[in-house]
């Protein structure tokens, strides 16, 4: 298991490293998309919104999925600081679990994927809903939270808006310098463009948080198989170290039952 941990890691970093790219590409669009225009708001913005805690299925992680809960309540509060009241969706059990324990009965749960195939399915399904959230209850604020790989430690915890696409997002976007010397035109009219755009900025945004979220699993649980093993092994060595112990003692006291049964014949022997 080991083994398989630390290669399901480099293929899920793999994954983010190569959706990168395509990120790059998808700015692009919204480069030439700001040159023409911003993005087209909403009629009405409430102050609800929705945030995504990404966790595993699957135990054996370690502190994962409770860490990673604790970090979206924490985040949740500070939110209803600013008048805005979450509503949680969960991806994976464990972490759903977490959440309904802590009193959020309304929250939308969905599986978490098992390999980077299953990854793009479940995107998809999230983007629906959320596009669905958009036009039935007019929510246009969302959030990731996740864990992920980090350098310092095994893993650590990132909390971050994914919409809306505001004026300080168009600004990073818009001023970044374009690789040739002129735009390309466009043939769509500019609010088909942006829903197309959109759909794509969506797109990376969930399937990075998915790849680096899982990513950030099997490390959790390489490190708990491996401190797993470490017990083992120092617990095995400390059993050894009582049996020889025991064993000694063992020797010693036949050998003082030997020599008390010799000295006690020797007398006897003497005596007569």
């Amino acid at each position: 298991m080991k083994s398989l941990a630390a290669v399901n890691i480099r293929q899920y970093e793999k994954a983010v490293e190569s959706l990168e790219e395509y990120r790059k590409v998808v700015d692009m669009g919204w480069q030439v998309f700001l040159q023409f225009g911003r993005p087209i708001p909403r009629k009405t913005l409430q102050e609800g919104a929705v945030c995504m805690v990404l966790g595993s299925d699957q135990g054996m992680c370690g502190q994962f999925n409770e860490a990673i809960s604790e970090h979206a309540l924490y985040e949740a509060r500070k939110l209803k600081e600013r008048d805005i009241d979450p509503i949680f969706w969960s991806v994976g059990d464990k972490v759903g679990g977490a959440l309904l324990d802590r009193g959020y009965d309304d929250l939308k749960q969905f599986p978490a994927p098992e390999s980077p195939a299953g990854i793009n399915s479940q995107v998809q399904v999230v983007v629906q809903q959320i596009e669905t959230w958009r036009s039935a209850r007019n929510i246009e604020r969302f959030y990731l939270c996740h864990n992920m790989v980090s350098k310092k430690s095994v893993y650590v915890q990132v909390f971050y808006p994914v919409l809306p696409l505001d004026e300080n997002w168009a600004e990073s976007i818009s001023g970044r310098k374009w690789p040739e010397r002129c735009l390309p035109m466009t043939g769509l009219v500019q609010k088909e463009l942006f829903n197309h755009l959109l759909r794509q900025h969506l797109f990376v945004s969930f399937y990075r948080a998915f790849a680096q979220s899982l990513a950030s699993e099997n490390a959790a649980r390489l490190m708990a198989m491996q401190a797993a093993e470490k017990n083992v092994l120092e617990r095995t060595e400390e059993l050894q170290a009582l049996f020889r112990e025991q064993r000694q003692a063992n020797i010693t006291n036949e050998l003082l039952d030997i020599i008390s049964g010799f000295e006690a014949l020797s007398d006897e022997i003497s005596g007569l």
